[in-house]
């Protein structure tokens, strides 16, 4: 944990206004098109349009699922997700952290960590207890840097090998404002 502490210290400097995709609903196609060139083709027949209607279920106010976009100067250059049922095999495994994406021009600096912390720190205010993640990388990278622990290696439906970890929340507060 004490890997955490120091992950949040080292991006705090780093300031950048996050809303949400209810908020910002005309974001969607950029966010949607970030996806799909992604990860869109590891899913065979998969459309843009897929993506789009896929996001769907982020537009509504000050509730779960949820989709976090960090803005600078009113282009969206990163976000993720606190999602509902990543892996259908497992329905215990309720809420999960996915669509993490960071736009090129603004990777390495932290950005990715700070929309995770803000998510979970938005999750803990819903009472969410537990958050699962699914991973490509074996050693967890910046997931196992802020506190994640690995569970276990299964194959994704895209035939993708990933890491599956998980992340305890403190129970405290209210849903954030």
């Amino acid at each position: 944990m004490a890997g955490s502490r120091n992950a949040v210290a080292q991006y705090r400097e780093y300031s950048m206004p996050f809303i949400t995709l209810s908020q910002a609903p005309h974001l969607l196609p950029d966010v949607a098109r970030w996806y799909f060139d992604t990860w869109g083709h590891r899913t065979p027949g998969a459309t843009l349009e897929d993506e789009q209607q896929r996001l769907e279920v982020f537009l509504h106010d000050n509730e779960l699922p949820m989709l976090l976009i960090a803005m600078q100067e009113d282009v969206p250059v990163a976000a993720a997700q606190l999602k509902f049922h990543e892996r259908t095999e497992r329905p215990e495994r309720l809420h999960w952290l996915g669509g993490v994406f960071v736009h090129e021009a603004h990777r390495g600096q932290d950005l990715a960590a700070r929309l995770i912390e803000t998510l979970m720190a938005r999750a803990k205010g819903y009472g969410v207890r537990e958050v699962f993640l699914q991973t490509e990388r074996d050693d967890g990278g910046l997931y196992t840097r802020l506190g994640w622990e690995p569970l276990e290696r299964q194959t994704h439906r895209t035939g993708v090998p990933v890491r599956v970890m998980r992340r305890v929340l403190p129970l405290t507060g209210k849903p954030p404002a």
